[in-house]
């Protein structure tokens, strides 16, 4: 997505005329980059998708066409990681030097997030960086199924889609910035809150440990 948005040039993104030029295609890659990194985290369409929200805000592209879109494509790449860890499918990643590089990335970030093992602790790791991927690599490990899989994978995509373009659409009406300046202020705003996240849990599990320790003895 990074090499989409350079090709692009980060000047053009207050340019009417990328939708024009770009138009249906543009919304395409849009849904393929934000599916592809459910499954490849590092990969990073939040930055195509708040860079979406922040061209909304300019009337650019079409507020709800940009969520839509995104929601889709963020459904698609979750059930496909649910799907992969849920039958066991990530095995054949296993071939491949990168393949099993992710599937220890996906772990760490689990681990880093406290091993959430409820529907709720499984929607909040969703907001620190790569949680989304982990949400529901962990829902696959743990075979969560029914209505609660369905709930997860909706409101999951329905939240991360409402946060992320609505926190480019926000800077870029607020700020007085130019398009491109706007998303690089929303990039700084979603990363702190992520971290933030991060510290919040990573905290919560140390106290938890040390209040079974006691016990324990």
């Amino acid at each position: 997505m990074t090499n989409a948005v350079i090709a692009l040039g980060v000047n053009d993104l207050g340019d009417p005329a990328l939708y024009q030029e770009w138009g249906f295609y543009y919304f395409i890659v849009l849904a393929v980059a934000v599916a592809f990194t459910a499954i490849v985290p590092p990969f990073p369409s939040e930055v195509m998708v708040i860079a979406s929200g922040t061209m909304a805000a300019e009337d650019i592209f079409p507020l709800l066409l940009v969520l839509g879109v995104t929601f889709i494509g963020c459904l698609a790449g979750d059930v496909g990681v649910y799907l992969l860890f849920r039958y066991k499918l990530i095995r054949l990643l296993y071939r491949w030097k990168w393949g099993r590089r992710l599937h220890r990335k996906m772990v760490r970030i689990s681990i880093r997030a406290g091993g959430a093992t409820t529907w709720a602790g499984l929607l909040l790791i969703r907001g620190i960086p790569g949680g989304r991927s982990a949400s529901m690599a962990t829902a696959g490990i743990m075979r969560l199924g029914g209505s609660a899989i369905v709930a997860l994978t909706l409101l999951g995509a329905l939240t991360w889609s409402l946060w992320l373009v609505g926190l480019g659409y926000i800077t870029g009406t607020t700020t007085g910035l130019p398009p491109w300046a706007s998303t690089g202020a929303a990039i700084v705003v979603g990363t702190l809150v992520g971290l933030g996240i991060t510290v919040l849990m990573t905290r919560h599990r140390s106290r938890r440990r040390t209040g079974r320790r006691p016990s324990a003895k």
